[in-house]
């Protein structure tokens, strides 16, 4: 079981490396073979764990990983999820914030990279569960070996492992690990593909095929994501404001997976959402964008720019006011100072800062630009006026809007 560990172990980079653990039996059993594999090559590791508060004894079960840790002599972290959302998908919400978490933990630990515990299993469940949502080639390639998501790169060096032989190591070693009552909850989907994997392994589609074509399939991806992203550079100019302009004529005359693909990444950027658009929505919102038609998705505006061209900007009613905040303007810009109320400019902005028409920028993106404002008096436009007080940039740049549509 292990030689497959400690082959991946040679790909990682060189630098300090963290390793995310639940408790549960995958990341107990890979912060062993983690530790392991530090003793033998010298490396230096250390364990985070995110407690996200949302069951009770969850707080116990953070604590005998510190216990587990401080027994192997690894520097352990545990980090607390308080900012529970009222709405949306409980489970992807704590995913998402356990991944933001910790890749902040990383950045500042100085951790070249952080290990998470899935398996082969994961990624047969992976696929079944993106097969009934109608994915295409990018979510049927499933969980990547590594990736780079929230500014961290994450590597799976258990991904070639089965999920008993995990436990296994645990066994011989006489550890034992955390059962989450929720993996026997039939509510959420990916319990039930669990077990319809059972059956499914009679008619010979069983984890090792499902888990193989996952892997067969991620050159695919890669060649896709490579195409579109010397498509991206022809096509496509990102704004410091945020927004994005196209060329609607050269985007129409890709193939139409290269289209969808450029006008998913392009909303997701300027939107900052983590997943990209329903197929037939953004189908839909394609069609608008080569008509050159205004249209809306995902938070975003796409309508007619200049001569041939179209723009996708935020919706102002997209975007939430941020409350003396700094770093927190729509999850993409930083803004200083950190008082007042930072929102978007909107319609009762603009009409106070007629100079927007001597911008370079459209009416659009100046309507959602970040402003500050103190007792509902206007202060600052930034990407208007020049009040030196005042300041709102791009947290990742420009720079990572061409970047980003590869995944690494």
């Amino acid at each position: 079981m292990t030689p497959a560990f400690y082959q991946y172990m040679e790909t990682v980079p060189e630098g300090p490396l963290g390793v995310a653990v639940s408790g549960g039996g995958d990341s107990l059993a890979l912060l062993v073979l983690m530790v392991d594999w530090a003793d033998q090559t010298g490396r230096h590791i250390s364990a985070v764990t995110v407690d996200h508060g949302l069951r009770n004894g969850s707080d116990a079960e953070a604590r005998s990983v510190a216990q587990l840790c401080a027994d192997l002599g690894v520097p352990h972290k545990t980090l607390l999820w308080q900012d529970h959302p009222e709405r949306g998908n409980l489970q992807d919400n704590a995913r998402q914030a356990r991944q933001r978490l910790i890749a902040d933990w990383a950045r500042q630990q100085g951790i070249t990279a952080v290990a998470t515990g899935h398996t082969k299993d994961d990624q047969a469940e992976t696929l079944l569960l993106r097969l009934k949502r109608g994915s295409g080639v990018d979510g049927l390639s499933g969980i990547l070996p590594q990736r780079m998501k929230d500014g961290a790169l994450w590597v799976r060096p258990v991904l070639e492992v089965r999920r008993e032989a995990l436990r296994n190591v645990l066994r011989e070693r006489q550890l034992e690990w955390v059962e989450d009552p929720s993996n026997e909850d039939t509510r959420f989907d990916r319990v039930r593909m669990r077990k319809a994997l059972t059956l499914l392994e009679e008619l010979g589609l069983g984890v090792e095929v499902l888990a193989d074509t996952a892997t067969r399939l991620q050159p695919a991806r890669t060649a896709l994501e490579t195409a579109s992203k010397a498509a991206l550079l022809r096509i496509a100019t990102p704004r410091a404001i945020g927004s994005v302009r196209l060329d609607a004529e050269a985007l129409s005359n890709e193939p139409e997976e290269i289209r969808l693909r450029i006008l998913a990444h392009c909303l997701r950027w300027v939107s900052g959402a983590p997943y990209r658009p329903r197929f037939k929505a953004l189908k839909r919102a394609l069609t608008a964008c080569l008509e050159r038609r205004s249209h809306s998705l995902s938070g975003c505006l796409i309508a007619p720019f200049g001569a041939g061209g179209s723009e996708i900007t935020r919706e102002v009613a997209a975007v939430p006011a941020s409350h003396g905040e700094t770093c927190a303007f729509d999850g993409r810009f930083k803004c200083e100072p950190a008082s007042g109320v930072w929102r978007p400019l909107g319609k009762d902005g603009i009409i106070q800062r007629p100079e927007w028409r001597e911008t370079a920028e459209s009416r659009n993106a100046i309507l959602a630009s970040p402003s500050l404002w103190y007792n509902n008096e206007l202060k600052s436009a930034p990407f208007v006026d020049n009040n030196p007080d005042c300041k709102c940039w791009l947290r990742n740049g420009t720079e990572s809007f061409y970047a980003t549509i590869v995944t690494h």
